[in-house]
């Protein structure tokens, strides 16, 4: 049976909006995708429809520009929502005042009496982990009929910390980013492009810089191995910490001692680096579930990641090794010793330990309970569909 299905991203993460709105449609789902100027239109497959509710996300805007932007989009979302009130919708990105988008605007959602179900990338919102933000998402998540989670450490923690019914989470685990395409030419070659040296291992870092990533502690790591090179792709927020890593990022580029590139890393230089990089390092402090480490693993460059949240469900020794200590030097040993190994895994036996995570597979849970199946059978029927990932065509 086809059934449509409105996905709302509120333009979180274009490379996410992208592979949860083709794996539905792979599914042979209809969807309605709004989005904005951001949304990878070309690569949406067929039976996604794109909307532009949202328009520019351009951050040099004016502040007036961007309020007045946000109010429009939302107004055009519900004028959406309310034309089509049966269509279950899937909200997969939250956007700030929470206590608006997230429970005002939710709750008009769901007093239309269609199915909606919500993404918890996180239990809370990163470096935002305060009373009000838990007061705030604890009415958020009884709004609505179903909250999907990629991870098991997540599903408890709603269940322990919120007091969620186990029978309205769905375990929908993260899919793979395969929206950048692998490039073919080897790693030495990537390294020259980048001005690095073919014959020292590279290691990188990706993403914006936050505290909870632990990237002034890899950058403290660099001390412990000088033979590393180290390339750190992301930009640094507006605040304090951001301002301090950004004199920090900019002094280390200036004395050659990391290649950084400052701002937002398009998809060709996504795949440049990751082409370089024979580690990608993850030394978050927590996380729920990483779409970072969802990347590396689908271009086949291994991890080396620490014990937190929902590394410890995909991170094996077949696609990396774990940072057993979180500090400076404990990092180096563990990303020297990767490097002094001599039974590194390949690219493509990277991406074999994953393949049951293409997006295809992971959406099944949520497919089934679209087309009003028992969600008592999901978790079942998910492992069925991983399982069943090598029969299908790359």
């Amino acid at each position: 049976m086809n059934r449509e299905v409105l996905l709302v991203s509120h333009g979180f993460q274009p490379h996410y909006e992208l592979c949860v709105a083709n794996g539905l449609a792979e599914n042979g789902l209809s969807v309605t995708l709004p989005g904005s100027d951001r949304t990878l239109v070309g690569q949406l497959r067929e039976g996604v429809s794109f909307v532009n509710l949202r328009g520019s996300q351009d951050e040099g805007r004016p502040r007036w520009r961007k309020a007045q932007g946000l109010l429009r989009y939302h107004l055009r979302l519900l004028l959406l929502a309310l034309r089509h009130p049966r269509q279950p919708m899937v909200i997969i990105g939250m956007t700030s005042p929470e206590w608006l988008v997230g429970v005002v605007e939710v709750l008009l959602f769901r007093a239309t009496g269609r199915k909606l179900a919500l993404v918890v990338h996180n239990i809370l919102p990163h470096d935002r982990h305060t009373p009000q933000m838990r007061r705030v998402y604890r009415r958020i998540y009884r709004i609505p009929s179903r909250l999907l989670v990629h991870t098991q450490v997540t599903r408890e923690r709603l269940m322990l910390e919120f007091g969620i019914r186990p029978d309205k989470i769905l375990l929908v685990p993260h899919g793979l980013n395969e929206a950048v395409a692998r490039r073919t030419e080897d790693v030495a070659c990537a390294k020259r492009r980048l001005g690095l040296d073919a014959d020292r291992p590279v290691a990188l870092f990706f993403g914006h810089v936050s505290p909870f990533k632990g990237v002034d502690l890899l950058l403290d790591a660099l001390d412990h191995m000088p033979h590393v090179q180290l390339i750190v792709a992301g930009r640094c927020h507006t605040d304090e910490f951001g301002q301090r890593m950004r004199r920090r990022l900019s002094q280390l580029s200036a004395a050659d001692r990391i290649r950084w590139f400052d701002g937002y890393v398009d998809d060709d230089r996504t795949a440049e680096v990751y082409s370089a990089a024979e580690l990608v390092v993850l030394p978050y402090r927590h996380i729920d579930q990483s779409g970072v480490l969802m990347q590396a693993l689908a271009l086949g460059v291994p991890v080396a990641a620490t014990r937190t949240g929902g590394f410890l469900e995909v991170v094996n020794p077949g696609n990396g090794v774990f940072i057993e200590e979180l500090s400076p030097a404990g990092i180096a040993r563990t990303v020297c010793a990767y490097f002094e190994r001599g039974d590194r895994p390949t690219a493509a036996q990277v991406r074999a330990t994953v393949g049951h995570l293409r997006w295809r597979y992971t959406v099944a849970p949520l497919v089934e309970w679209l087309r009003g199946r028992d969600p008592t059978q999901e978790t079942e029927q998910a492992s069925e569909a991983g399982a069943s990932w090598q029969g299908d065509a790359q």
